[in-house]
């Protein structure tokens, strides 16, 4: 008596079908691999735009210039009395429009970003440049969390005609030309490679 053993291998259709289902679990696969891998991207561009959010909110809440009050008014650099006063009682003077913009801490402020504490007006933000120390910093001098590794932050101030045809039109050397408003743009790279910019007027009036 002898005895007889059947081996039955995979049909073509199985095959086919193996492969279709291998295929399909590896693109599932792999495009949640790629997801993961670019789920932190969202999170440093969040990151980004608010460093440059809070410190343009913070730029824009100080005072136009160092000589004006905080709701705008007449730049005066210098005044000379010409006589008592006038019939009104005010004192009669001659005032000078400033040149400018101002650099970084005109006003024997604190030079550097990490320490905002006694920048006043707009101006004294220009050039401020952070990571001081590796470290970002609130206008009190308080150091922020350190979860910002690898940006950085950067603030420019500048004159600008309020009749200019475009904001980004050539900025005149002096304010004898511009001295009504002034362009504020503040530019934040992240360790992506990117940079987010914020562009705001703000006008003396």
């Amino acid at each position: 008596m002898s005895l007889t053993s059947h081996h039955q291998g995979f049909t073509l259709i199985e095959l086919v079908m193996t492969i279709i289902i291998l295929s399909f679990a590896a693109m599932v696969v792999t495009s949640a691999i790629t997801s993961f891998s670019h789920s932190s991207d969202a999170v440093l561009r969040e990151q980004a735009t608010s460093l440059a959010q809070a410190m343009m909110d913070e730029v824009l809440a100080k005072k136009w210039d160092n000589t004006t009050a905080s709701g705008g008014g007449p730049i005066v650099t210098s005044e000379t009395i010409t006589g008592s006063r006038g019939t009104d009682g005010t004192r009669i003077a001659t005032i000078t429009a400033a040149l400018g913009p101002e650099t970084a801490a005109p006003d024997n402020e604190n030079a550097t970003a990490d320490d905002r504490s006694d920048w006043n007006d707009i101006d004294d933000y220009n050039g401020a440049s952070e990571p001081v120390g590796g470290f970002f910093f609130d206008q009190t001098g308080s150091q922020l969390p350190n979860t910002f590794s690898g940006f950085s932050r950067t603030v420019s101030v500048n004159y600008i005609a309020s009749n200019a045809p475009s904001i980004d039109a050539t900025t005149p050397t002096s304010a004898t030309t511009a001295t009504d408003s002034k362009r504020i743009v503040v530019s934040v790279s992240s360790p992506l490679g990117e940079t987010f910019t914020l562009v705001a007027i703000a006008c003396n009036f």
